[in-house]
């Protein structure tokens, strides 16, 4: 009995602490490395703003605000500096963890519940996003708890505190990312068409799905005014090709070899179910259609969508991800089903093949401080600083001067004070400045989305003499006029 009880203790509470030790350990190593990029300045920028700003921000932000509003108290405690706004993203992702273990180990089996942790845990994908402050380590979080609390629903048959949990797991879901109705699709797909999961939830589901609805309705507005603003003028995100199905996965599983080893492991489960039409030992197969809906619906129907409207893209897909290592930890399982001669082997090469190809110094490619560096060596109190696309001042300002980054009001004004100006067209360029001005520096952030004839860098051209082109900025191009 005592025997009983310390196995139970090792595997409830022992392995969940380790997984989350690690976790927080390599995913913290190298947080501060590389400088704020992308989307990040943006995020800052506007979770520090007051309420009137960050209201007006909303109405053109593609996220909801959640993730904002968490980053708001976060920063009035520890501030912006690149090490603080991130460790949000890496408590979030850090946690993920612990919920895959427990639904794994609730309702699969503790031997894929440990295994799909450590793929989660070796992923580059993930680290990546840890190191980013951005929504989508919450969204994956969210996503894990949702589908737990949805499986032990329909496991209690309707408890009220795993009823009460899926109801804010949800809510809270879909103030993250739009894309959060996604799971709860797959949800309605597994209560529709799975009949255990029918029996036992399907009055409780729908009126989850209708106090949901409640919560969200001071956000429907803007969420049909964004959709329709998705109709209207599209997104960047390239329509997909095929071959994006599988690039997709590879993200997923560091590199290549990886990728198609899990896809084979997954074939071979597939053909040796539909042979030997047995189900998996000691797993319900509800639970099993669950995780492979969880996956392999969102991911698909989210494809076809694109070919409509662009938005198969890695980090919208992040909440799949989750499902994918649980598919590919019960294949080894199938496979391996009680032969633990080909379980254990397996299942060492697809954690070693995601440790050997790990790579915790992800973002190391964000190089915005050198390039603000950059322009500042060159910018004399006679020089003219052109920043397009217009949105890229965030990133920039929060380099060439935090004072002016945390004046949130009154940042373009200053910028403009020392000559400094984000645009978006080669109107916006004054003719009389350039008259007075000894030299130019513009800074090309993928200006094509708004200025695709290049007309700014032709306007400069023609008043001054290119010194020099400098592009290894990840994208970004500088170009230094002089008379």
């Amino acid at each position: 009995m005592k025997s009983m009880h310390s196995k139970q203790f090792y595997y409830d509470l022992l392995i969940p602490i380790l997984l989350l030790a690690i976790n927080l350990i390599i995913k913290a190593l190298f947080l501060g490395n590389g400088s704020l990029g992308g989307d990040e300045p943006f995020t800052v920028f506007y979770s520090q703003a007051d309420f009137s700003t960050f209201a007006a921000m909303m109405q053109d932000e593609n996220n909801p605000p959640l993730y904002f509003i968490l980053l708001h108290f976060w920063i009035k405690l520890f501030g912006i500096s690149v090490v603080s706004v991130r460790i949000l993203p890496l408590i979030f992702s850090s946690l993920t963890v612990v919920f895959i273990y427990k639904l794994g180990q609730k309702f699969l089996n503790v031997r894929v519940a440990l295994l799909a942790s450590l793929l989660f845990t070796f992923s580059n994908f993930h680290t990546f996003f840890a190191h980013e402050t951005r929504v989508y380590p919450l969204f994956t979080l969210l996503t894990t708890i949702s589908m737990y609390s949805f499986l032990s629903l329909a496991g209690n048959k309707g408890g009220r505190k795993h009823f009460i949990s899926l109801l804010f797991s949800n809510t809270l879901l879909i103030y993250s990312h739009f894309l959060g109705f996604f799971v709860i699709l797959a949800q309605v797909i597994a209560v529709v068409f799975i009949r255990d999961f029918r029996k036992a939830i399907l009055k409780k589901y729908c009126f989850i799905c209708l106090l949901t609805f409640v919560l969200y309705l001071p956000y429907l507005r803007l969420l049909i005014s964004r959709f329709s603003t998705f109709n209207d003028k599209g997104t960047w995100v390239p329509s997909p090709t095929p071959e994006d199905l599988y690039t997709n996965l590879w993200k997923f599983s560091n590199a290549p070899v990886n990728t198609v080893v899990f896809i084979l492991l997954m074939v071979t489960a597939l053909i040796l179910l539909i042979l030997n039409r047995k189900k998996i030992s000691g797993i319900p197969s509800g639970n099993i259609k669950v995780i492979l809906i969880w996956f392999l619906v969102p991911y698909l129907l989210i494809f076809l969508i694109s070919l409509v409207t662009p938005m198969f893209l890695d980090r919208y897909l992040i909440f799949i991800s989750i499902g994918y290592y649980l598919v590919i930890a019960v294949s080894i399982h199938f496979i391996g089903s009680g032969k633990n001669w080909i379980f254990y082997p397996l299942s060492v090469m697809a954690v070693f093949l995601m440790l050997f190809t790990y790579n915790p110094r992800t973002g190391d490619e964000r190089n915005t401080q050198e390039l603000v560096n950059t322009i500042r060596q060159r910018k004399t109190g006679k020089t003219a600083v052109y920043l397009c696309p217009e949105w890229i001042d965030k990133g920039f300002v929060y380099y060439y001067n935090p004072e002016y980054f945390k004046d949130y009001k009154n940042t373009r004004t200053r910028l403009n004070t020392d000559h400094v100006f984000p645009i978006n067209s080669a109107h916006q360029v004054n003719d009389t400045l350039l008259l007075n001005c000894e030299s130019a520096i513009y800074l090309d952030g993928w200006s094509v989305q708004v200025d695709p004839e290049n007309m700014i860098y032709r306007k400069l051209a023609g008043a001054f003499r290119k010194v020099e082109c400098i592009e290894n900025f990840h994208g970004y191009k500088i170009y230094h006029f002089t008379r």
